[in-house]
């Protein structure tokens, strides 16, 4: 049965496809229309009866077909009988309207194409709201504020500069926006808006301050900045061949315009080697925003997915170990005593300390007062430094004598018995 029911799902899913391309090639139909094919059965040459029966069934498979575009197919076959009281034998709630594309007889089979416009926001509403459909998190919008400085070129040039401002995409911007846009991120077209909106205040292109970049982020209605510079440089000549290679390095952060915090940091080099210098430095350019944009979509989408969860993100700054296994320890001994510390992921370690980024139900604040109150372990730590999103933390490995003197919880209820 459950076999039977895969492939009857599998067909409605796919078999629309093929009959869209196949009749309607020409023509692009809304996102919000599909096109099915309903069976009814011709009984004593009652076309009328077996017209509707075509519809119904043509409607349920659109249905499917819709609840499909947007639950996963292993959740889909999961809820199947629940979905079809719930779902799919309610099609006047969900199907707007349909238009009859062809139909045809064959033998006592009569079937019917029709192309439905679905409801798509009222049916991802009422899966939510019935829970076979968990919320999605909305992907905050992107400005791009990404400084360009061209071969042989001695300054930077950008959109928000009050001297001769780029009233183009640049080939990063192109293709940071390009990339970004794939993987579900707005945007935002600064082009088109810079031409309706006037900057009151005075930039410069380079270093721009953070109280800045909020100013400009809220003014295009963004959610976070992409602020940074783009960099061309020759490397060399090949003799022999007389190509032309060339470096292109991208150093970005992305900062959250509510707050100023900085939700990522990140930088690519990549080399080109081409017939001209033009060709390469465009090669170069368009490898590494596209490596860039790569890196930066997975940092932007996972960090606002968990905090849209409730979940913080914070950087520990650690100083005073060295070894592998230490921090391995500290790691182990935080969880232990935090609880609300989900996970810990060590992003560098060297002689001088490390890096380690927490994700906890605590705010930083809170956070912070957990790690200055317990006791742990092996370890005795220090904070050194507190930043919005980063908490630095000298950390101290118990010596055997303090082991000793540290309070036995059983002894001492047995003392107090």
């Amino acid at each position: 049965m459950k076999k039977l029911l895969a492939v009857l799902v599998v067909s409605v899913l796919i078999v629309p496809f093929f009959l869209l391309h196949e009749a309607f090639s020409q023509d692009i139909w809304p996102s919000d229309s599909i096109i099915t094919t309903g069976i009814g059965n011709l009984e004593e040459g009652n076309i009328i009866r077996a017209q509707n029966e075509a519809v119904i069934d043509a409607q349920k498979k659109a249905l499917i077909q819709a609840v499909g575009m947007l639950m996963t197919f292993d959740l889909l076959e999961e809820q199947f009988f629940f979905l079809k009281e719930a779902v799919f034998n309610r099609p006047a709630y969900y199907i707007e309207n349909y238009r009859v594309l062809y139909d045809s007889t064959l033998g006592d089979r009569y079937h019917i194409t029709i192309q439905s416009t679905i409801a798509f926001k009222k049916l991802e509403d009422d899966l939510v709201t019935s829970q076979f459909l968990t919320p999605q998190v909305k992907l905050p919008r992107i400005l791009l504020m990404v400084a360009q400085q061209k071969l042989e070129q001695s300054f930077f040039t950008c959109w928000w500069s009050f001297i001769d401002p780029v009233k183009k995409l640049t080939i990063t911007d192109q293709i940071l926006r390009n990339e970004l846009q794939k993987r579900g991120l707005e945007v935002i077209d600064h082009t088109y808006l810079i031409q309706e909106t006037s900057l009151n205040k005075v930039y410069g292109c380079m270093d721009v301050k953070s109280v800045a970049i909020q100013t400009l982020g809220k003014q295009f209605n963004a959610d976070i900045v992409i602020v940074g510079n783009s960099q061309v440089e020759f490397t060399g000549k090949i003799e022999e061949s007389h190509e032309k290679s060339v470096q292109a390095s991208i150093v970005t952060k992305a900062v959250k315009v509510e707050d100023g915090l900085t939700v990522a940091i990140l930088d690519t080099y990549i080399p080109a080697t081409e017939d001209d210098a033009e060709t390469a430095q465009r090669v170069a350019l368009e490898r590494a925003a596209s490596d860039l944009a790569h890196q930066m979509s997975e940092l932007i989408s996972l960090r606002w997915t968990k905090e849209s969860k409730g979940i913080t993100l914070a950087t520990l700054k650690v100083s005073g170990l060295s070894q592998y296994l230490d921090f391995s320890r500290l790691k182990s001994d935080l969880k232990k005593e935090i609880p609300e510390i989900q996970n810990l992921s060590q992003k560098t370690l060297s002689d001088e300390g490390s890096i380690i980024e927490v994700e906890s139900t605590l705010d930083i604040p809170s956070l912070v007062e957990q790690i200055r109150s317990k006791q742990f372990k092996d370890f005795t730590i220090s904070i050194t430094e507190v930043s919005h999103n980063m908490i630095g933390m000298e950390v101290k490995i118990k010596s055997p004598e303090e082991e000793q003197t540290k309070p036995d919880n059983k002894n001492e209820m047995e003392k107090n018995d």
